[in-house]
């Protein structure tokens, strides 16, 4: 839970107290970001007189941070730190989005530890065995290899999938891009938007300047290197049992935006000191 400013790493103040406590911000501006949490966390979105005068489904979060007069590296970390926005789209689009994702960030904290963020034990196969469970509880089927031969579509609108001479519907499907190109129905009609580089580095050291935390998450607004989206890493351990005692694993991924893409994430390598092994891939 850092944010890099300034070429170095930071503590996030995530509510009113930490606000006061920041070294990110001068005097008067810790007090402009406590009113501010205090305003955030005493919102009910169901009552408009919580919303102090301000139309929230109506008017952009930009009206919020100027009411409360924030500095720019202030709403930077608040946006991009707290609300996990990657862009800055958000500032002119209606405020309770942000206001809740904030409102969430703020809740989470203190409910497992001291951060608001989780990460299962053994990686990242904890996820589906929790999903299973939490899926058959709501009277779900989860199925092991099971080939997905077909995406199916209704009035041009993704519908379900088919496996076989069996299909099942639902309104959303998630999955890998390779399940969508290799659908007989979406040839023609899906195309990559965009690509994302993603590096896996082994260390020996935790990330310096994180208090020898064994795991955070690192952001990197993307202000702060002339980008036009965030950077991210998140850093894991022995602690998780996904890697030997003394070892790290971090992970920096972001968007691609040049013909350069290992360039773009040297600023968040820098950050990590020196590594053991550095493996990258980009992906669409």
């Amino acid at each position: 839970m850092f944010s890099s400013a300034k070429a170095a790493i930071h503590k996030v103040p995530a509510n009113d107290s930490e606000a006061l406590k920041s070294p990110l911000m001068g005097l008067f501006e810790k007090k402009r970001c406590r009113d501010f949490y205090i305003y955030v966390q005493d919102i009910d979105f169901k009552k408009p007189e919580t919303w102090k005068g301000i139309d929230i489904n109506k008017q952009p979060m930009r009206d919020i941070f100027k009411k409360y007069k924030l500095e720019d590296n202030t709403i930077d970390f608040l946006g991009h730190a707290v609300a996990l926005f990657n862009a800055d789209d958000y500032l002119n689009q209606p405020a309770a989005e942000a206001l809740k994702k904030i409102q969430l960030y703020v809740d989470s904290l203190g409910k497992y530890g001291d951060s608001p963020f989780l990460y299962p034990i053994y990686g990242l196969g904890g996820l589906p065995e929790s999903f299973s469970r939490l899926c058959a509880i709501h009277g779900g089927t989860y199925m092991l290899n099971t080939p997905v031969n077909d995406i199916l579509f209704t009035s041009g609108k993704v519908s379900g999938i088919k496996s076989g001479q069996e299909e099942a519907k639902a309104p959303l499907v998630i999955c890998d891009p390779s399940y969508i190109l290799g659908s007989p129905s979406t040839q023609g009609n899906v195309k990559a938007v965009g690509k994302v580089i993603r590096a896996i580095c082994i260390l020996d050291h935790p990330i310096p300047n994180t208090n020898d935390s064994t795991s955070c998450q690192i952001i990197v607004p993307q202000k702060q290197v002339g980008r036009r989206s965030d950077i991210y890493i998140s850093m894991i351990s022995s602690a998780h049992a996904v890697c030997s005692k003394g070892l790290y694993i971090a992970m920096v991924s972001a968007n691609v935006e040049t013909s350069t893409p290992e360039l773009e994430i040297r600023p968040a390598l820098d950050l990590l000191g020196p590594t053991l092994e550095t493996f990258s891939e980009i992906t669409s």
